[in-house]
């Protein structure tokens, strides 16, 4: 492949077929060159990995049993010859300018190690903007910003993991993905890029679609709960390992912690949360922490009729 690439691409693939395609042709069509993409296909049973070019020494495709996405990634980032690294799900895709602005934003004009950048949203043909929001939900709308702490500055949940493009040396001073959670992964690795690196850069201008598509993973939401308990377990755990940030770790942790919580007593699970409350919460009770209780011992039914969702934490305020 001659000089070694300076961005790579790392691209999750299981059972994407019919989008496959497209997502790689919008990374052959980058103003940007000095690419690579890396594909590990994990464990595809449709014949995704059969849709790989075969005349473009960039594209490496590697193949797994299946493990799930962060550890498909995970894999990518370590296959990963860049000097930085971004993301890309099969079912999304770049638009043309992406690589070649995060690489004069963290390249050439160094402003950071990594970034986060706005995209569009493509759901039933219909296609919506999702704009970067300051920590009070606010549209972040200057086109290029740089926060010096992104967790006192943004809010980081719910982003695509395709929105970052991150200097490979701080993934692997964070780790990479956490194996264990299949649900929100993206945003526990976005805080632990922010605890390790505060400084970000934000570009408000769309540079990718991800595309609404059917048996997405994101809509498992199997692993939601659980995944709430993890994080929240988490950003605890983070707290105390980055003091300086521990305020805002330790709210983050109560909102996940209390979202598990009040999934379990919705879905008729009130002994196990009450267990939990006793025995495993971390954070120490406040007034929220007695909600919960007393919301316990309200039968499910009554309680979904009082509150009227299903798994939010909102409902308990």
């Amino acid at each position: 492949m001659g000089a070694e690439p300076v961005v790579s691409i790392v691209m999750p693939l299981y059972n994407k077929r019919p989008y496959v395609k497209r997502a790689i042709d919008s990374i052959r069509s980058q103003t940007f060159t000095n690419w690579e993409l890396i594909v590990v296909d994990d464990g595809s049973t449709d014949g995704s990995a059969e849709e790989m070019p075969g005349d473009d020494p960039r594209i490496r495709l590697f193949r797994q049993e299946n493990k799930g996405p962060s550890a498909t990634r995970n894999r990518g980032i370590e296959m990963a010859s860049g000097e930085f690294v971004t993301f890309l799900d099969a079912d999304d895709y770049f638009y043309p300018q992406k690589l070649e602005v995060e690489m004069d934003l963290l390249r050439n004009q160094q402003k950071a190690e990594w970034m986060m950048s706005a995209y569009e949203y493509e759901i039933a043909n219909e296609l919506k903007g999702h704009c970067i929001k300051d920590i009070h939900g606010n549209d972040v709308s200057s086109s290029v910003m740089v926060f010096e702490s992104a967790l006192d500055n943004l809010k980081v949940e719910g982003w695509p993991s395709d929105g970052l493009c991150v200097k490979k040396s701080l993934l692997d001073r964070t780790g990479g993905f956490n194996e264990g959670l299949h649900y929100c992964e993206i945003t526990e690795l976005i805080i632990r890029c922010a605890v390790a690196q505060p400084r970000v850069v934000i570009y408000h201008e769309p540079l990718y679609r991800v595309v609404d598509v059917p048996k997405s993973i994101s809509k498992v939401l199997s692993y939601r709960n659980e995944s709430f308990r993890q994080m929240g377990e988490s950003f605890h755990l983070l707290s105390r390992n980055y003091p300086e940030f521990a305020g805002e770790l330790i709210r983050k942790s109560r909102l996940q912690l209390y979202s598990y919580i009040a999934g379990l007593i919705l879905s008729g699970r009130a002994a196990d949360a009450r267990d939990y409350l006793v025995n495993s919460f971390p954070c120490g009770r406040d007034r929220r922490w007695w909600k919960m209780w007393i919301g316990s011992w309200i039968p499910a039914a009554v309680l979904r009729r009082i509150v009227k969702t299903d798994l939010s934490l909102a409902q308990m305020r």
